[in-house]
């Protein structure tokens, strides 16, 4: 650590231990509500709140769809609130995950949000989900129009069908309120970063008709020699209540995201690999680089509480994804004709709609049979994906490792490498979840979800049809009412790969999960602990002669420990422990010679990419009476391989924020620390050869201003 890293440091510290050591005078906050299990939820309990303390954690509807406490729910839920979203100022989806136990966190290429669950990556084990409707997986999402982050850890087919093998992580955006207010914020950091955005909300005198508009513009000049990058989006909503049981909504959302790819810096050496000897900030990049997308979102909402306990609620949704993106991926540093280091380097030009048009129909009911109280939910979604894609492939110059300078040469297609796609899978998929309650100790979750698919790509001659049964069962016992018990069985698929030769099967997953969940200091305090075992089966792997076959498994094993605690005096602490071991028990990957050659490499028993067995993080806040706050942080990231041959890693590291803000009455002032103590370190580059360094040591300042009463 450097002389001014240790000065950053001290200063934090100083101002820690100075402010927690001021005279007492905070106020006691009001006791969060701990939500009863005797009540069915009703069509009023779904009411957006807002709160500033909200419960601890916060309900969550990722797992069910029915408003539960996380308490009671039979699997791993997390729930990143507000408030921890504010104090972090958080920007994009992987800010708010790297909160949850269990979950690594990095970028796609530099181009979109990408996070590992329980050692599986959600490029081809993750779901992510608006609202609880489906998304493209390759975009940022930014949080500006995010009013919680919710995480389920393990198979979630039960309730959303393909994907999500390992987990699915829930963006629950703001809605219309009955009162009207308008919130500014504005922000500038390190390196050029910048944001403003607007919340806006207006409502009739009733109440009846509401109105909200989110907005943002985000950018930054980047810390590495890059192009620079900005996200804008805008996102009105309508919802009118004619009467005091029926609801209407209506949601469009646009966002465009121009990033400049990055596949970072690569490394060298044969049997001891390190990161090039190079700055920090070098980049690889060809001049032609460039990414764009635009992400369009249409939602329409029908609810209608047909009785006390029987709700009836319609969604029909549509989004698409239009991706242009020509990235430079960097496949190693390799000596040249004067022996010098060469960094080689593939140009890959991608076109890419995506599109997803659906509809679900829920029923929602209460009811008892004898003692027994069910809280059912029964659904059924229509839905199309359509995916038209090209690929083309072409080889660039390439640069010299220490002096890099680019002489002008055009790219070189490579017509053997090119791809073309035209997609269309259609899903027929009735659901049922059931929360009985035995009694106000016992309780069991049954749901299941069939898939119908049929799919076909007719430049590629491809079709596949299946039908996929996943379910959940679950079970939670309370021998007190401040802890509850709970184990769980479930199973996901997603749909089967397109590269496979011969009968074609859906991956699957599995998953055995035992735990334990506390809440103290009356409902102000909350503790989670899981143990579980995860397997994926089915994973597309080339034999001994190159043939892509489903015979690939992958398994991970973990221990993960959430505590959440806001105790009186405006303290807050949110904190997370994780072991994971996984494991790619049945694996291999093809490894190119000199073109058309090739060999097969066995990976079995070699540790899953970007899976480090340690991850902990803690994040401890205070607000005091007159307006200011204060705020700490520590994440660690164990070593974590970067790719299945575990030829490199990715050393372990532990970074340290901090943050300092003052609020009165509707405006407030945030300044936030991050990595204080200016640590290296790296995040996922492009497969087994290169990794991005992270940003150093940065400051960004962010001002709110507020109009009205929220």
């Amino acid at each position: 650590m450097n002389a001014a890293s240790r000065k950053r440091l001290l200063l934090c510290l100083g101002l820690v231990v100075g402010l927690a050591a001021a005279p007492g005078t905070a106020q006691d906050e009001p006791a969060a509500e701990h939500e009863t299990t005797e009540e069915t939820p009703r069509f009023e309990a779904e009411v957006h709140v807002e709160a500033d303390v909200p419960p601890v954690p916060p309900p969550s509807t990722a797992a069910t769809r029915i408003p539960v406490a996380v308490q009671d729910l039979p699997i791993s839920v997390a729930v990143v609130p507000t408030r921890l979203l504010e104090e972090q100022t958080a920007n994009v989806m992987g800010d708010a995950v790297k909160n949850v136990s269990g979950v690594n966190v990095a970028t796609g290429f530099g181009v979109f949000d990408y996070f590992v669950i329980r050692g599986f990556d959600s490029l081809t084990s993750g779901l992510v989900l608006t609202d609880g409707l489906p998304e493209p997986r390759t975009t940022f999402y930014p949080l500006y129009n995010v009013r919680q982050v919710e995480v389920i850890k393990g198979p979630s087919s039960f309730l959303y069908g393909g994907d999500p093998l390992s987990g699915a992580v829930q963006l629950v955006r703001r809605q219309p309120v009955e009162t009207t207010f308008a919130d500014v914020t504005l922000g500038y950091g390190s390196y050029g970063t910048y944001e403003a955005s607007l919340d806006g909300n207006a409502a009739t005198a009733d109440g009846r008709l509401a109105f909200r508009l989110n907005a943002t513009a985000q950018g930054t000049d980047h810390y590495r020699d890059l192009p620079d990058g900005s996200i804008k989006a805008v996102n009105p909503t309508l919802a009118w209540r004619p009467d005091g049981r029926t609801r209407l909504g209506l949601d469009l959302e646009y966002q465009e995201s121009r990033w400049p790819p990055d596949t970072g810096i690569p490394f060298v050496g044969a049997d001891d690999p390190v990161l090039a000897p190079v700055p920090r900030t070098q980049s690889y990049q060809s001049s032609y680089d460039g990414s764009t997308q635009e992400v369009y979102r249409f939602r329409f909402t029908f609810e209608r509480e047909i009785g006390a306990d029987l709700t009836l609620r319609n969604r029909l949704y549509y989004t698409e994804l239009k991706w242009d993106s020509d990235g430079t991926l960097v496949s190693g540093a390799f000596p040249g004709a004067d022996g010098r280091l060469q960094v080689a380097r593939t140009l890959v030009l991608l076109d890419d709609r995506q599109r997803f048009l659906g509809n679900q129909v829920e029923l929602r009911a209460g009811f008892g049979t004898g003692p027994v109280r069910h809280d059912l939910l029964v659904g059924v979604e229509l839905k199309s994906l359509k995916d038209t894609f090209t690929q083309d492939v072409a080889l660039i110059e390439p640069l010299d490792l220490l002096e890099p300078a680019e002489s002008g040469a055009p790219p070189v297609p490579l017509p053997p490498l090119a791809q073309a796609g035209d997609s269309r899978t259609l899903v027929v998929a009735p659901y049922l979840i059931d929360r009985v309650r035995f009694s106000s100790r016992a309780q069991a979750f049954v749901g299941a979800r069939v898939d119908v698919l049929d799919y076909e790509d007719p430049p590629n001659e491809t079709t596949r049809d299946s039908t996929k049964l996943n379910p959940l069962l679950g079970v939670v016992y309370s021998p007190t009412g401040d802890l509850s018990l709970h184990a769980s069985w479930g199973t996901a698929s997603a749909p089967p790969s397109t590269q496979v030769v011969g009968p074609r099967d859906p991956e699957q997953s599995r998953q055995a999960e035992l735990g334990g969940k506390l809440t103290f200091l009356g409902g102000r305090g909350f503790a989670g602990l899981s143990l579980y075992e995860l397997r994926r089966e089915n994973i597309p792997i080339p034999d001994s002669s190159g043939i892509t076959r489903q015979s690939g498994d992958q398994r991970s094993r973990g221990v993960e420990l959430d505590l959440t605690v806001q105790p009186s005096g405006g303290w807050s602490v949110q904190g997370s422990y994780a072991f994971t071991d996984a494991t790619l028990t049945s694996f291999s990957e093809i490894v190119p010679l000199q073109p058309p050659d090739f060999v097969v490499m066995d990976r079995s028993g070699n540790t899953a990419p970007f899976a480090p067995r340690h991850l902990f993080g803690l994040w401890v806040s205070k607000r005091f009476d007159l307006g200011l706050g204060l705020s700490l942080g520590v994440r660690h990231v164990g070593d974590q391989v970067i790719a299945p041959d575990n030829w490199a890693t990715i050393d372990a590291y532990t970074t340290l924020d901090a943050a300092v803000s003052y609020e009165r009455r509707r405006w407030g002032l945030r300044v936030h620390f991050r990595n204080i103590t200016d640590t290296e370190y790296e995040t996922r580059g492009f497969g087994s050869a290169s990794v991005i360094p992270a940003r150093p040591f940065e400051v960004r300042a962010r001002l709110e201003i507020g109009f009205g009463t929220r």
